[in-house]
C-alpha cells in the first residue's frame, strides 16, 4: 500500500470531496458505492480507509462543508440587510438560502433514508461532532436582532415545511413557483415575525 506524502494526501483528501459531492448528488448515498468513488479519485480501495471509516463519512465532511458555506452566506446577508425590517430581513435569508441549495443539491437531497443510513454508519461521536457544529437558520437570525412570536423549534419546522413546498414545485415553470413560494413566505412572516416590526 502506497505511503502518501502530505502534498499528495491534502491533493486525495480534495478529489474525494468532489468526486463524493458529485456522485452523492447523482446517485444517492445509499446508490453511490466507495467503489465509485476510489475508480473517480484514481486511488485504491484500501487507500480510501486511510481518509474515511466509510462513505458516510465522507457524505458528512461534505455536508458540513456546504452548511457551512451556507451560514456564511447567511451571517453575511443578516449583516448587510440590518437597517431593513425584520420581514424583509426574513425573506431575504429564505430566497438566498433556496438559491444556494439549488448550488448544493447534496443538502437539498438529504431525506429521512439518508439520515437513517448516517445514523446506523457513523460513530456516535462523529455524531456527536456534526451536530455541535450547530447550523440553525431561525438560531441565526435571533441572534441578528429577528424577533420571532413563536419557539425556535416550531420556526425552525415551518421553514422546513415552506422549504419542502419550494422542493415539490421544482417541476413548475419558474414564474409559478415565484409566485407561490411569495404567497406562502408573505403568509407566513405575517404570522411570525414578532410585534416590535408589527
Amino acid at each position: 500500500m502506497p505511503k502518501f506524502g502530505e502534498q499528495e494526501k491534502v491533493r486525495i483528501k480534495q478529489c474525494l470531496l468532489v468526486e463524493g459531492e458529485r456522485l452523492f448528488s447523482t446517485y444517492g448515498l445509499k446508490k453511490a458505492t466507495i467503489d465509485d468513488i476510489v475508480k473517480a479519485v484514481n486511488i485504491a480501495k484500501a487507500s480510501f480507509y486511510k481518509f474515511y471509516d466509510g462513505k458516510e463519512y465522507l457524505f458528512l465532511d461534505i455536508a458540513q462543508r456546504e452548511q457551512k458555506e451556507i451560514f456564511d452566506a447567511l451571517e453575511g446577508v443578516l449583516i448587510e440587510s440590518k437597517d431593513k425590517s425584520d420581514k424583509e430581513r426574513v425573506k431575504l435569508v429564505f430566497f438566498t438560502m433556496s438559491g444556494l441549495m439549488r448550488r448544493y443539491p447534496l443538502l437539498a437531497g438529504i431525506d429521512k433514508e439518508t439520515v437513517e443510513i448516517i445514523a446506523r454508519k457513523v460513530s456516535p461521536q462523529r455524531l456527536k461532532e456534526y451536530s455541535i457544529q450547530g447550523f440553525d437558520a431561525v438560531k441565526t437570525m435571533e441572534k441578528h436582532g429577528i424577533v420571532f412570536r413563536y419557539d425556535t423549534q416550531v420556526v425552525s419546522q415551518l421553514f422546513q415545511a415552506l422549504y419542502q413546498s419550494w422542493i415539490a414545485l421544482q417541476g413548475q415553470p419558474v414564474e409559478v413557483q415565484e409566485q407561490v413560494i411569495n404567497i406562502m413566505l408573505e403568509g407566513l412572516i405575517n404570522q411570525i415575525i414578532g410585534e416590535k416590526n408589527a
